[in-house]
C-alpha cells in the first residue's frame, strides 16, 4: 500500500510538471505573438466587430480588430464618448468593461499618442442595458419588528416613521419622522444624528423645502391653532438643530420654496387654500383655492421653476400649477393626473390613472415625476404628458424585499428623492422603517 501510494505521489508530481511547462510554454507563445503585434502607427487601426452586442454596467466586452498594440497606456475605449475601463489587449482585442449610465451608442477606440493618435468607429451601435434594483440604504428592525430612533453608522442606525426627504448641497439626507423630528443622514460618512425632536410648538412636521442658497430649511407644520406655528426655519448657524417661528398659520401640511427666486409657498389644508409668503412684510397673501375643504395637499416645484405639483394626499389625485415669472406667483391649478376621490391602482393617461395617497415625489432630468403612493404600496411614474405607470414595487401587496424594481417590496412608503449624479431614487419606506435605494442600474 506505501508503494502505491509513493507511486501515486510521483505520477502527481510528474502530471504537475508537464502542466507548469506547458502554461510556460503556452506564456512564452502569447508573449511572443505580443511582440509580434506592438502597435504600428504607419498602418490603419481596424475594428471588426465586438461581442456582446448589449449588456448592462460592468459587462466584459470584447472589441477584435487589428494594431491595437498591447501597450494599454496608449489605447483609449469609449462606449457612447464615456470612457471604458480598458482591462488589458493583445494586439488583435481589446478587453474592456462597460462603463456606467452607457446608454446606447457606437464604439469607438483611439491608439497613440500626441497628433498621431488614430481613431476608428463601430458601424453598428450597442445597446446599453439599464439593471434597475430595490436595496436598503440604512434602517432595519429587531427580532420582534421592532425599532427605535438610534443613531450613529449605518449598520447600527434606525428609525420609527421616516416620513419626507431632502438633499443638501452635499447630497446629504434630511428626514422627516413624522411626529418625531428632524435626523441628518451623513452620506460621505454613512451616519445618522437627529437634529431635533418635536415638541414646543412644533410637533407635527410635514414638508422640508430649501431656499435656492441653502441658507434657509423651511419646515411646515401642520396644527389648529390660527396663531400657532404654520413654518419654521432653521439656518447652518444652528448646524439645523435650532428652529425660529416664521409663519403663523392653520393646518399647514405643504410648503415648498421656487428652486431659482426662492419665494416660499405653503397650504392650509381646512379651506384647500394655498398662500405666498412676502419675506419683505413678513405677511402672507392667499393665491388661490385648490378645490374643497379639508383637502390634504402638498406643493412640490420643478427643478426648472416652471410649474409646481400639487399632490392632493387624501384625494388622490395631483394638480398642475404654472408658475408665472413677471407676477412671482403660482397660478390656479388644472387637473393633471389621477381620479378626484377615486382611490385605487391602474396605470394610464391623465384622469384614467388612479393613486392610493400619493405623496412626495421627486423630478429626474427630463421632468419626470416618481411620487410614492402609499398605499398602493409602490412608486408610480408620471411622464410631463400625463402618463402614468409602476415603476417600482408590487401594487396594493405590502411587504419587505429587495431585487428588481417589480419584484420588490414596500410598506407604505411616504418620501422620495432623486440623485441624478448617480442615478438613485432614495425612499422612506415608512412601516418597514427603512430608507431604501433604486439604483437605475
Amino acid at each position: 500500500m506505501n508503494k502505491d501510494f509513493t507511486l501515486l505521489k510521483v505520477h502527481i508530481r510528474i502530471c504537475l510538471f508537464f502542466l507548469t511547462l506547458l502554461f510556460f510554454l503556452w506564456g512564452c507563445k502569447k508573449e511572443t505573438e505580443q511582440v509580434k503585434q506592438v502597435y504600428d502607427p504607419n498602418k490603419p487601426v481596424e475594428l471588426l466587430r465586438f461581442l456582446p452586442d448589449s449588456g448592462g454596467v460592468g459587462t466584459q466586452m470584447v472589441i477584435e480588430g487589428n494594431n491595437f498594440g498591447t501597450d494599454t497606456s496608449v489605447i483609449k475605449v469609449f462606449i457612447n464618448d464615456k470612457p471604458a475601463p480598458l482591462v488589458g489587449a493583445s494586439g488583435s482585442a481589446l478587453y474592456v468593461l462597460v462603463p456606467s449610465r452607457a446608454a446606447n451608442g457606437l464604439i469607438k477606440v483611439q491608439v497613440g499618442k500626441g497628433d498621431k493618435v488614430q481613431e476608428i468607429i463601430s458601424k453598428n451601435e450597442f445597446r446599453y442595458l439599464f439593471r434597475p434594483a430595490v436595496s436598503t440604504l440604512v434602517g432595519f428592525t429587531d427580532k420582534d419588528g421592532k425599532t427605535a430612533i438610534v443613531d450613529g453608522p449605518f449598520d447600527k442606525a434606525q428609525f420609527e416613521e421616516p416620513y419626507w426627504m431632502i438633499f443638501d448641497q452635499h447630497k446629504n439626507i434630511y428626514l422627516l419622522e413624522q411626529r418625531r423630528g428632524l435626523r441628518f443622514i451623513n452620506m460621505a460618512k454613512k451616519e445618522v444624528k437627529t437634529l431635533f425632536r418635536t415638541g414646543k410648538g412644533l410637533d407635527r412636521p410635514r414638508t422640508l423645502s430649501f431656499s435656492p442658497s441653502w441658507e434657509t430649511l423651511y419646515v411646515t407644520n401642520d396644527q389648529w391653532d390660527e396663531r400657532g406655528l404654520s413654518t419654521a426655519a432653521l439656518t447652518p448657524a444652528s448646524g439645523f438643530t435650532e428652529w425660529n417661528s416664521l409663519i403663523y398659520n392653520r393646518t399647514t401640511n405643504g410648503g415648498a420654496a421656487h428652486p431659482q427666486t426662492g419665494d416660499f409657498f405653503y397650504n392650509s389644508y381646512v379651506k384647500g387654500e394655498v398662500f405666498k409668503w412676502n419675506k419683505e412684510t413678513n405677511s402672507s397673501e392667499l393665491l388661490f383655492r385648490v378645490d374643497d375643504n379639508n383637502w390634504e395637499f402638498n406643493i412640490q416645484f420643478a427643478p426648472s421653476g416652471d410649474f409646481a405639483y400639487i399632490v392632493v394626499v387624501n384625494q388622490h389625485y395631483i394638480l398642475k400649477s404654472r408658475y408665472n415669472r413677471q407676477t412671482r406667483k403660482l397660478e390656479a391649478p388644472v387637473h393633471f393626473v389621477g381620479g378626484r376621490g377615486r382611490a385605487g391602482h391602474n396605470d394610464g393617461v391623465g384622469v384614467d390613472a388612479r393613486f392610493d395617497q400619493p405623496h412626495q415625489g421627486a423630478f429626474d432630468e427630463n421632468d419626470n415625476f416618481y411620487v410614492a403612493d402609499i398605499f398602493n404600496h409602490c412608486i408610480r411614474k408620471i411622464t410631463p404628458e400625463g402618463v402614468v405607470s409602476t415603476f417600482a414595487g408590487r401594487p396594493r401587496s405590502a411587504g419587505y424585499a429587495d431585487g428588481a424594481l417589480r419584484d420588490a417590496q414596500f410598506d407604505q412608503p411616504y418620501g422620495i428623492i432623486y440623485d441624478s449624479a448617480t442615478g438613485t431614487f432614495y425612499v422612506a419606506d415608512l412601516i418597514n422603517r427603512r430608507i431604501r435605494a433604486i439604483s437605475i442600474e
